[in-house]
């Protein structure tokens, strides 16, 4: 018997496990994929041969210990978003084709030479720019490693960060706006949004800006909405500019940094909206061969807030933004 499945029948035992088969919605038994893959890596769960599913949201068990090369994840919080903001993070109001719809430790201290790269950066309107996202951080082991790879190539970029995590990475957090990075509200628990009521929502929301400004001096100025998901009341409720995303890496389900490398080189544009995972040692890889690359391409890698300036005239309150693409 294989490790995992051994895993899986101590998790059975412990009652970590369903015990009942699942029927997709033909009647045919899922089995060895995805339950409710569409609605992102907070909610899909995986399926074994025999029908068990497994306790943690995307996370399949044959790649548990795999995950980030090491087997050393950040506590996902039941969101494998850990992995959020992202995926197929479900955007339930239907596909977007659009770009603004109403409604720790080991953190490297930049050198010199980065220093001097900051007050000699331009940002050419005239030239393609993408906007990379990352969700569900701060993570050290992972952000610092984009952070000093985006220092090389004086590159900016988005972090939506979730802000019960916030306190124990204070020193990512604050190196991550020194070096003029964005600081993203993710909410405070990752939790969904389109479940909870409007003083539910705004807790999220305002309970995060308040530990993220508390940590690192600034107040995140645009929400990602965990899973994408949004309805009526969400809308209402979130009084901030909403910035989604239009490349999704898929990179919390693949956990292969190479696939995460080709879901944007094989098809980045000028005006995309990013998205990765701050929490998977895989992603960081990736994104250590993405940032050269884009910038070899002659790609500016710009925050969210910075292509909303140089492409729409900045942000605005009732706005959703999939892209900037030129116009």
């Amino acid at each position: 018997m294989k490790w995992w499945q051994l895993a899986l029948a101590a998790g059975a035992a412990a009652g970590l496990l369903t015990a009942q088969p699942v029927f997709a919605a033909d009647s045919q038994v899922i089995r060895n994929e995805w339950q409710d893959e569409h609605l992102g890596p907070g909610v899909a769960r995986w399926v074994d041969e025999d029908g068990n599913v497994w306790d943690q949201p995307g996370v399949r068990p044959d790649m548990a210990d795999a995950a980030g090369g090491n087997g050393t994840e950040a506590d996902e919080n039941g969101t494998a978003e850990a992995g959020g903001g992202g995926t197929q993070e479900n955007t339930a109001d239907g596909v977007p084709t659009g770009d603004g719809v109403p409604s720790g430790d080991g953190a490297s201290q930049p050198a010199a030479e980065d220093a001097a790269q900051e007050t000699e950066r331009i940002i050419d309107p005239s030239k393609p720019m993408v906007a990379l996202t990352f969700d569900d951080g701060p993570y050290g082991p992972v952000g610092n490693r984009i952070l000093d790879c985006l220092a090389q190539y004086n590159g900016r970029a988005t972090f939506y960060v979730v802000g019960e995590r916030v306190p124990a990475e204070a020193a990512e957090m604050q190196r991550i706006v020194a070096e003029g990075h964005e600081i993203g509200n993710h909410t405070y628990s990752h939790k969904y949004l389109n479940k909870l009521n409007t003083a539910q929502i705004r807790q999220e929301i305002d309970r995060c800006a308040d530990t993220v400004q508390s940590v690192c001096g600034v107040r995140p100025a645009t929400v990602r909405l965990p899973g994408g998901n949004k309805n009526a009341t969400v809308l209402a409720a979130v009084q901030e500019p909403i910035v989604l995303w239009n490349v999704d890496t898929l990179d919390w389900k693949t956990r292969n940094a190479q696939q995460t490398v080709s879901a944007v080189l094989d098809h980045v544009q000028d005006g995309d909206i990013i998205l990765m995972h701050e929490l998977y040692q895989a992603s960081g890889d990736a994104a250590l061969q993405i940032i050269p690359e884009l910038t070899n391409r002659g790609y500016q890698l710009v925050t969210v807030s910075e292509m909303a300036q140089y492409r729409r005239g900045g942000l605005q309150n009732g706005q959703i933004y999939y892209s900037m693409k030129p116009q």
